[in-house]
Formats: C-alpha cells, sequence, structure tokens
C-alpha cells in the first residue's frame, strides 16, 4: 500500500444491507426499485442496480467545466 498504514477489516456486509442501515444517519430517503417494470428494468441496467439523485439543484451550465476537463481526459496513466 502506498501510505504505508495497515489497515484492518472490521466488517464485512453487502452495500445494499449497509445503505439500509445507514441511509438515514445521511439525511437521505432510500427507496427501492424492483427490475419487473420497463422503467425499473432499465433504471438497473443503467445505473449497475444503484442509483441516486443530488439533494441540492447544480447549475452545470453555470460552471467552468474547462479546468476539469484535464482531470478526465489525461491520457497519461500514472498506473
Amino acid at each position: 500500500n502506498e501510505t504505508g498504514v495497515e489497515l484492518e477489516l472490521v466488517e464485512k456486509m453487502p452495500l445494499l444491507e449497509w445503505l439500509a442501515n445507514n441511509y438515514k444517519t445521511f439525511g437521505a430517503t432510500l427507496e427501492i426499485i424492483t427490475d419487473k417494470s420497463q422503467e425499473g428494468a432499465q433504471f438497473c441496467k443503467g445505473f449497475g442496480g444503484v442509483g441516486g439523485i443530488l439533494r441540492y439543484r447544480v447549475d452545470f451550465q453555470s460552471m467552468e467545466l474547462d479546468e476539469y476537463d484535464n482531470d478526465f481526459n489525461d491520457s497519461d496513466d500514472d498506473d
């Protein structure tokens, strides 16, 4: 590991179970969507079974995204 810090696994559980147990801690609302409907199947397939909605509206058009373009399109791999 890069930091030299040794970590210990304290507990292991499925992500859905963790979300069901902890979502209220973050002031969130949990909605379970089934893949039994056409819309639900599309949602599950499109988001890999996990999705979210932003808590606050974001105005992307007013943001200056040019400074972030290099973060996503960087062709130099650090790996």
